[in-house]
């Protein structure tokens, strides 16, 4: 398994180290894990929640990759081009935790084994309310897929409440997953949310933003997530510029166990 970790200069806690058995991408705002499990899985039943945070260690002979300078790899700068396009958009809805703030404080204000950014000899401090909010015991499952405004929408919210998710990609025509959200909730309709920590399981993006933001946040729902119509519209307009990827099914081999991906959203 392989997994991207950025800075967690968005976030109010430290990055978690990587694990062995599962690949989950903590970035700057959230923890996606992207589904790979046999048709066959069940659902997670429901369980109690608890307040203990999960430790994290690194794999057996992990060695931590050389800093390289920020760079563009060749043929792709189309691509990622169209991606930032999201930007003017959804004013990056997704890049920043419930309640995210910085100030300036002298060096000695901050461990020196915690990242930090260095500004003018001195250091930027970063809080939020995330460790004020309830976390989830066990990852929460969202049915989705990429080319999907309503799905963008729970994937911003997603990342503004730090939260680990288990995606299923439900891609059109796609074999796995997609079929399963019929056989569970009656009908094809994306995104589909099921919460284990509580057995709630729903349709529809803005009740599924709303059941997280009481759930795991302060109650509160970002403006851009906020503006009915306006923030459907500004969503598919943020992904026209990918052409849809990720709509449709392309025949693919399923990994063993799920695959971690640290990032955010925006």
């Amino acid at each position: 398994t392989a997994a991207l970790r950025f800075p967690p200069f968005l976030s109010s806690r430290a990055a978690p180290k990587t694990t062995a058995a599962a690949c989950t991408r903590r970035t700057a705002s959230a923890t996606l894990r992207v589904a790979a499990l046999p048709e066959s899985a069940p659902v997670s039943a429901p369980a109690s929640t608890s307040e203990e945070r999960p430790e994290f260690s690194p794999p057996a002979g992990f060695a931590p990759p050389v800093p390289k300078r920020f760079a563009v790899k060749d043929g792709q700068l189309a691509s990622v081009a169209g991606a930032a396009l999201a930007l003017p958009f959804r004013l990056g809805t997704g890049l920043f935790v419930l309640g995210y703030s910085v100030s300036l404080v002298s060096a000695d204000k901050i461990p020196s084994d915690q990242y930090s950014l260095e500004f003018l000899g001195l250091k930027v401090k970063e809080t939020s309310k995330i460790d004020q909010c309830r976390r989830p015991e066990k990852p929460i499952e969202i049915y989705e897929f990429e080319g999907c405004p309503f799905c963008r929408k729970v994937r911003e919210m997603v990342s503004v409440l730090d939260l680990d998710v288990l995606f299923y990609p439900c891609p059109q025509k796609g074999p796995t997953f997609r079929p399963k959200v019929l056989e569970m909730g009656g009908k094809k309709q994306f995104p589909y949310m099921v919460d284990p920590n509580t057995g709630v399981a729903m349709y529809e993006s803005d009740a599924i933003i709303k059941y997280l933001a009481d759930t795991y946040g302060d109650g509160t729902v970002p403006i851009m997530l906020s503006l009915g119509l306006f923030t459907t519209i500004t969503a598919g307009l943020a992904m026209i510029w990918r052409v849809w990827k990720g709509s449709s099914y392309t025949v693919s081999k399923l990994p063993p166990q799920p695959i971690e991906i640290w990032a955010y959203e925006v």
